[in-house]
């Protein structure tokens, strides 16, 4: 079960930067991807346990907004010519609605986001692969090679980022760029 875990978790990386990820309107199991053969859907708050003046211990589920929660699927036809995501099928209670994971079908990778420090955490590839995956490690990792081939690689190189912010510089001859 050997695998690069950092070109792993850069192409997972990569596909949740790409996603439509609004800050101001997360929704939880709304898909935000950008990539028809993926789905990412933001999954949660992060748990929040801290104390009062008085010392108290207080738990909030999903209290720390600070902590975002992503869930990624990746299906094992994401890499066949013209495939889109197939939709889940969705389940409704009381608390809010779940969609029913296929693991027959795909993978689920989470991966945490740290607004404060801008940064991401993918969990290990390792621990999604259990016995009700039919999907191996070297099937994600090569679907995973096929989606960064074909979206991310055509633009290695094109353009440099602005050394303030950080974004790709705007590629096209403007009146104070010619």
């Amino acid at each position: 079960m050997d695998y690069d875990y950092q070109r792993y978790e850069q192409v997972i990386i990569e596909l949740l930067k790409a996603s439509w990820r609004d800050p101001d309107d997360l929704e939880i199991g709304r898909d935000i991807s950008d990539q028809p053969e993926v789905k990412i859907i933001f999954d949660g708050y992060g748990d929040l346990e801290d104390t009062d003046e008085n010392g108290d211990y207080h738990y909030t589920e999903g209290g720390n907004t600070n902590m975002e929660s992503y869930a990624i699927f990746i299906h094992r036809g994401a890499i066949d010519p013209d495939f889109m995501f197939p939709e889940h099928d969705s389940y409704s209670f009381t608390f809010g609605s779940m969609i029913q994971h296929r693991p027959k079908e795909e993978v689920c990778i989470y991966a945490w986001y740290d607004v404060e420090a801008d940064t991401w955490e993918v969990l290990p590839l390792e621990d999604r692969i259990n016995e009700d995956t039919t999907m191996t490690v070297e099937d994600v990792m090569k679907i995973l090679e096929g989606l960064y081939e074909y979206y991310f690689k055509p633009w290695e190189g094109k353009f440099e980022n602005d050394p303030e912010t950080g974004l790709p510089n705007w590629p096209f001859p403007t009146k104070d760029n010619p």
